[in-house]
């Protein structure tokens, strides 16, 4: 009996020695899904703050529709009560006067109407006409000059030579493409369904051909007058040439807009557009290519503040604790900065710096943070 015994609790310890194992063993398990739930939890939090609902991919559209919701008070259009109303002012001019008589009711189709006309009232309405091609034949005379000792006609000063199509229709043809954005196919089937024109996708891309060697020496101009500007803003972006990623550059003044597109987005481009010898200050968004151009040429650089406080927003978002501190700061500088309205002069801008850097130059907890004002200091 007391053998038994001993074995049942032999047994018994056995299997509660089990249990506490695999006790144990959950136990581990569980904190270590634990760690897992909460480096998820933080993964998706810092991704709900790069992606905002109603921001969406880079401040554009967002990621749901909000539901609609009704007004609790409604309100009538127009303006306010005792408000000067607004209304589209009537043509002064009046190209065309058409008269609608009446012999039928439009109602009930009878022809039973009063003898005389009880009263006119006008209507004004602004309207396109109808608008189809028109093939000019050109018949062009060609003389002997005794003087030039050749035979010389005139020109034809609403096209380009060898041209297919007249000026007018080659300048909408660049507007759309470069104005409006639109694709060539798209050009096309403007073209057909509103002018009735038939256009191929070659065609456009020779009328762009076309222009763009005639405006060859204006923008050679344009060039010229970027490299002579006291100032410049230049940015880069991702563009598509028949499926293939290139780079459009841009170089922005005053008065000039000048693009090029290519390959590269090293600081060979830029280079190329401004030269060596370019004059002036340029202004970017602290890209590595524009810091290796101003190695090369050695002009004075300033960072783009619009991309600074950019990145002191998000550091905000992520990094709360010190991004908060961080963007306070270069707001309240930028606006200080914004009030010399350009008349600011070296002391007011070496003044302001050091004030920055007295207020930035600080332990952060965020390693990001950290970095990012390191950098910041940097650019002076």
């Amino acid at each position: 009996m007391t053998k038994k015994k001993d074995d049942n609790q032999r047994t018994i310890k056995k299997e509660l020695d089990k249990f506490q194992r695999e006790n144990e063993q959950l136990k581990r398990q569980i904190e270590k899904l634990k760690k897992e739930k909460e480096a998820i939890k933080k993964e998706y939090e810092d991704y709900k703050l790069r992606h905002p609902e109603t921001v969406g991919v880079k401040n554009k559209k967002p990621y749901f529709i909000k539901a609609k919701t009704k007004a609790s008070s409604s309100k009538r259009p127009g303006a306010r009560k005792g408000h000067k109303p607004h209304f589209r002012k009537p043509p002064e001019n009046i190209d065309q006067i058409e008269y609608l008589f009446l012999d039928i009711c439009p109602i009930c189709g009878g022809t039973s109407l009063s003898e005389n006309v009880q009263e006119e009232r006008t209507r004004c309405i602004e309207d396109i006409p109808v608008v189809k091609p028109v093939v000019i034949q050109y018949r062009v005379e060609r003389r002997y000059c005794r003087d030039c000792k050749k035979i010389v006609e005139m020109p034809i000063e609403n096209a380009l030579p060898k041209a297919k199509f007249g000026l007018r229709t080659m300048l909408i043809v660049m507007y759309l493409k470069i104005g409006l954005r639109l694709p060539a196919e798209s050009i096309v089937q403007m073209l057909q369904s509103i002018f009735n024109m038939t256009i191929s996708r070659s065609g456009v891309h020779h009328i762009l051909q076309q222009l763009g060697k005639e405006f060859g020496p204006f923008y050679d101009n344009m060039v010229k007058d970027m490299r002579n500007a006291s100032a410049r803003h230049m940015d880069e972006t991702t563009w598509r040439i028949n499926g293939e990623n290139v780079y459009l550059w841009a170089f922005i003044t005053k008065y000039e807009a000048v693009y090029k597109i290519a390959r590269s987005r090293s600081h060979k481009v830029p280079l190329e557009v401004l030269g060596k010898n370019h004059s002036g200050v340029d202004i970017h968004d602290r890209f590595s290519a524009y810091k290796t151009l101003a190695k090369k040429t050695g002009n004075p650089q300033q960072d783009c503040w619009s991309h600074i406080i950019v990145n002191a927003e998000e550091l905000s978002r992520f990094r709360p604790d010190d991004g908060k501190y961080i963007l306070e700061v270069l707001k309240d500088i930028f606006k200080r900065a914004k009030s010399f309205e350009h008349k600011g002069n070296d002391e007011d801008i070496e003044s302001l710096f050091d004030e920055m850097v007295c207020r930035l130059d600080i332990p952060y907890e965020s390693l990001k943070c950290h970095k990012f004002v390191v950098n910041l200091l940097k650019e002076k």
